[in-house]
């Protein structure tokens, strides 16, 4: 986890640097943005640029409103162009800006309005970016003593600030929401260190994926920060009532640079760069989750979202003993995961398999989404006329705030005799119009031939001869030994899978000493490749996993269905994550000591937690 926000800060902190703000354009692969500070002093220049990566049409650029600034210059147009090699292959890149000089005329925030530019006829605009105009004989030390000059008093204590926002504070009961961990920040960033992310209690969570582009401009209590997006899940709650979301904490090292007490550094310039360590926590942030209405209906097993349903029924008329199979597929936007199998209800004489499901569910920002076919193949054992009652499947609309229910149309299906079996009276083939259970008149009685037939008196019968008995002490005899040798083998099996499960702690320990060893020698990336197998081997030890198919979102599933808290489930898997940073990285903040308290405390405690 450390090793994910250390290399997202790499990026973040020359953003950071020169507070430069950046907002592009969406859509047709071309890029319209703006360029300008987050904050600038009252009386003192600003400029903003606008800068297209295609050339715009005659005439089409529109300058936006700049309300609250007085147009010093402006606009300036000018043209860039770049050639690129990369492996024989020439690349041409072009740029067209479109620059301001403007003058603050007092201090607030202000809002840049929206350019537009049109690029072979279609248009192109920037998003609104706001900029905050300071009074610098106004601004105090976050200590509030004008003579503190200390590196950490050029931190406000607002400066940095970290947030858990919510597209939603009140949901029902197996509705998504949307949480994203948002850090605010005016000031450089060089590192993040001890994240600390809340374990979602009472909620089902699923980690969105991150996007290009996280960064940001907004507008936080009267003042511009620049927001970056550290992490984006989905919540699912899994029970009413007033829900509290676990604050989530992180330490960021904020760069100030300083004046040289020392003079002018022919190298440096005279200034000096300080690390300022500061802890920030979100607010405490509580959810309100709302219970399902009573009355749901009788098909109705957990879903909620908005979903339609489509059904494939088989063919009106089949032959007895042939194979059908009847299709459904729900599409749309909610818990897709938590869906079970609409139940199918068809005639007692018809053989009923597995159903078969597939799924195809994406997971975004916006929800989940996709379809799920559930196939229900059967066998028609008898002919005749049935009726298949129709299939019901009903969902919760959060929009709507009541139960819809979708159903497929009732069919009749007429199976038809091939001559494989032999016709029934009609009245035991009324009797499956009526659902009631067939009888199978002409497999209870065998017709008895009426004809003498060529028989034939056996001088000797074989049955209770000397060699019959041999035989069946032989085929006895044979029997015992391959039933022995079976169960032989199967208690052989079980045992194996529970030595297996036994010995986990006990593996686990001696590759952890082997670590220690390696520890000891300072020899690191042996250390970390041992910590590696250790705690990917007792997992799948522990709960008879093959390791191939063993990751870090299994390992959470797992551990939190066996009883270990969300907590030290992440925790372990963290661990994880710190090894397989430190086993490649030159060097890192991971101590190899502490990695191995953390493996060694974590392991002792699922095996206190975990009896198998």
């Amino acid at each position: 986890m450390k090793g994910y926000f250390l290399r997202m800060v790499a990026a973040l902190a020359a953003a950071l640097s020169c507070m430069i703000g950046t907002v592009s354009a969406d859509g047709g692969g071309v890029s319209f943005k703006v360029d300008a500070p987050t904050i600038t002093p009252l009386g003192e220049y600003l400029r903003v640029e606008f800068v297209a990566d295609a050339r715009p049409d005659d005439d089409s650029f529109e300058a936006p409103d700049f309300a609250g600034f007085d147009i010093l210059a402006g606009p300036t147009v000018a043209t860039g162009r770049q050639v690129y090699w990369v492996n024989g292959k020439q690349t041409v890149t072009e740029s067209y800006t479109y620059t301001y000089v403007l003058m603050p005329q007092a201090k607030g925030t202000y809002t840049i309005g929206a350019a537009r530019i049109s690029v072979d006829g279609r248009s192109y605009t920037t998003k609104p970016l706001p900029v905050e105009v300071v009074d610098e004989g106004e601004r105090r030390p976050a200590g509030g003593n004008r003579g503190d000059t200390s590196p950490e008093a050029h931190v406000a204590k607002d400066d940095i600030q970290l947030r858990i926002k919510l597209s939603s504070t009140s949901v029902y009961k197996g509705e998504a929401v949307r949480a994203s961990i948002v850090l605010y920040t005016r000031t450089s960033i060089a590192a993040i260190n001890n994240v600390k992310l809340p374990s979602f209690e009472g909620f089902w969570s699923q980690e969105l994926p991150a996007g290009e582009d996280s960064s940001s401009r907004e507008e936080l209590n009267g003042k511009v920060y620049t927001t970056y997006l550290l992490k984006e899940y989905l919540l699912y709650p899994q029970q009413s009532g007033q829900l509290r979301i676990e604050p989530a904490e992180l330490t960021a090292v904020a760069q100030v640079v300083t004046q040289s007490n020392r003079g002018f550094d022919p190298f440096f310039g005279g200034q000096e760069v300080h690390n300022v360590n500061r802890k920030v926590t979100t607010p405490e942030i509580t959810l309100n989750v709302k219970a399902l209405p009573e009355g749901a209906p009788r098909s109705f097993n957990g879903a909620v979202g908005q979903f339609t349903m489509q059904g494939s029924m088989p063919p009106e008329k089949i032959s007895v003993n042939s194979a059908a199979s009847i299709s459904l597929t729900i599409s749309g936007r909610g818990n897709l995961k938590f869906i079970d199998a609409p139940s199918v209800t068809m005639p007692e004489s018809f053989e009923i398999y597995d159903t078969k499901t597939s799924d195809s569910i994406k997971v975004s920002a916006v929800g989940t989404s996709g379809t799920i076919k559930y196939e229900y193949p059967f066998v028609a054992r008898s002919s005749g006329e049935f009726r298949i009652s129709p299939v019901e499947f009903s969902f919760f609309d959060p929009s709507k705030g009541q139960y819809v229910t979708l159903s497929t149309q009732p069919m009749t299906l007429t199976v038809t005799n091939d001559g494989s079996v032999p016709e029934m009276p009609s009245d035991a083939r009324m009797m499956t119009s009526y659902g009631e259970k067939m009888k199978q008149l002409d497999r209870d009685i065998r017709f008895i031939h009426t004809d003498s037939g060529d028989l034939r008196r056996e001088q000797r019968l074989f049955m209770f001869s000397p060699l019959y008995f041999l035989l069946v002490v032989i085929i006895a005899a044979a029997f015992i030994v391959i039933y022995a040798v079976m169960r032989a083998r199967i208690r052989e099996n079980r045992n194996i899978v529970q030595r297996r499960i036994k010995r986990a702690n006990k593996v686990a320990v001696q590759r952890l000493r082997m670590a220690e060893r390696y520890m000891k020698q300072q020899q690191r990336h042996s250390f970390y490749e041992e910590m590696l197998k250790a705690l990917w081997g007792y997992i799948s030890d522990k709960f008879n996993i093959p390791v191939a198919n063993l990751t870090k979102e299994t390992i959470r599933e797992e551990l939190y269905r066996r009883g270990v808290s969300a907590a030290d489930a992440e925790l372990f898997c963290e661990i994880i994550s710190r090894c397989d940073e430190a086993q490649y990285a030159p060097s890192t903040s991971n101590s190899m000591e502490e990695v191995y308290a953390d493996a060694m405390e974590m392991i002792s405690k699922i095996e206190s937690i975990v009896k198998r």
